[in-house]
């Protein structure tokens, strides 16, 4: 073998000792990710609804089984609105089905499109109920993607579903919170082994009752209905703001409503479109005319079930601040089964009527 040769041949080796070496570092890297990650950072309740989601039914107080259905045909979408107004309990009783609120705080319309996409590949879902919030559809949602993806970062590693969300939303990707929601490590001893025990013990046993959350004012009651006791009312908008009377639709929350309408049209899923009502002392303050007007004129356009409850009669649903906790619109747990009550009865009639025929009188305006 001449010297040419011998050169050639040591490159090569060289070549693939640093492809070995490389490969070696990812991996090491990996693993000090994982670690990093599962001793460091608390479990957000998002992973314990989802994992009830896979299961197909919840768990009561006592770790028994709730209801005698597996497999949820009906997933309640939409954010912290949602969670308190829509109760599951009354939603199955009214229309028989099995029923989910995967509604989360900060859950962005882009957020409600892969949280069906995950739900849908353990579940036969025969119908969403969308919340329609209007803070996320008038407003820019452009930011809201991996500044703080604490819905994201829950789905498992193997599932398409984070892997889709990742590729389809690169242009917003901060990659240090795709993989890792480093700003949230807490270094405390005692907080460590606390956490390292409940993530090896937790998981035959998640269920919604036992939710480790503590933003708000809670408690959960299964199924992911969110039950907030009767406070003193609060009349400041909080973060929402006032109405910025935008006069269409933004299009990041219309580009992601297009892909949940055609998720459903593609898989014979039922959309309903629903707008939880806002206390009647709030809707001046909103023009609550306008807002109707511009997300009706959306949802036709799209041949969408929409029901807006803020046109409801006030002899059918009493919407006075009582029955909230506060001006923007989060309901307490006893008008919010009230509210489940008059949805339920609402989506019943759309099996036998068009929502044409649907009484203003009844049902408020349904476009």
């Amino acid at each position: 073998m001449n010297e040419e040769e011998l050169e050639k041949d040591s490159k090569k080796e060289t070549g693939i000792r640093l492809y070995i070496r490389s490969v070696i570092f990812l991996l090491g890297l990996g693993l000090f990710i994982w670690i990093c990650n599962f001793s460091l950072i608390g479990e957000s309740y998002v992973k314990d609804m989802l994992a009830v989601v896979h299961r197909g039914y919840d768990l009561n107080e006592d770790g028994t089984k709730m209801g005698d259905k597996v497999g949820f045909d009906t997933v309640i979408l939409g954010a912290s609105h949602g969670r308190s107004a829509i109760d599951p309990k009354v939603v199955d009783e009214v229309l028989d089905t099995n029923s989910v609120n995967l509604c989360i705080p900060g859950e962005t319309v882009k957020d409600s499109y892969y949280l069906l996409l995950e739900a849908a590949k353990t579940n036969d879902i025969k119908r969403v109920i969308l919340d329609v919030d209007y803070q996320y559809y008038l407003g820019d949602q452009t930011g809201a993607g991996f500044d703080r993806a604490f819905i994201y970062y829950q789905l498992p590693w193997n599932s398409y579903v984070k892997w889709k969300y990742m590729i389809e939303d690169s242009n917003t990707l901060d990659v240090r919170n795709a993989i890792s929601m480093r700003n949230n490590y807490k270094f405390s001893p005692d907080y460590i082994r606390e956490n390292v025990k409940y993530k090896l013990t937790v998981n035959n046993h998640r269920n919604i009752h036992k939710l480790r959350e503590t933003d708000g004012q809670g408690p959960y009651m299964g199924k992911g209905f969110y039950y907030i006791p009767h406070f003193p009312f609060n009349e400041n908008f909080g973060d929402c703001h006032t109405y910025d009377f935008d006069k269409k639709v933004h299009k990041v929350p219309r580009k992601n409503f297009e892909k949940i309408k055609k998720f459903c049209d593609d898989n014979g899923i039922e959309l309903i479109c629903a707008y939880a009502p806002i206390p009647n002392e709030s809707r001046a303050r909103v023009d609550i005319n306008k807002v109707h007007e511009t997300m009706s004129n959306f949802f036709k356009e799209y041949n969408a079930n929409f029901i807006d409850f803020n046109m409801l009669d006030s002899s059918i649903l009493d919407c006075s601040k009582d029955g909230y906790l506060d001006a923007e619109g989060h309901m307490c747990g006893e008008f919010a089964d009230k509210y489940s009550l008059v949805l339920s009865n609402s989506i019943k009639s759309l099996q036998v009527e068009t929502c044409e025929e649907l009484t203003d009188e009844i049902y408020g305006k349904v476009n």
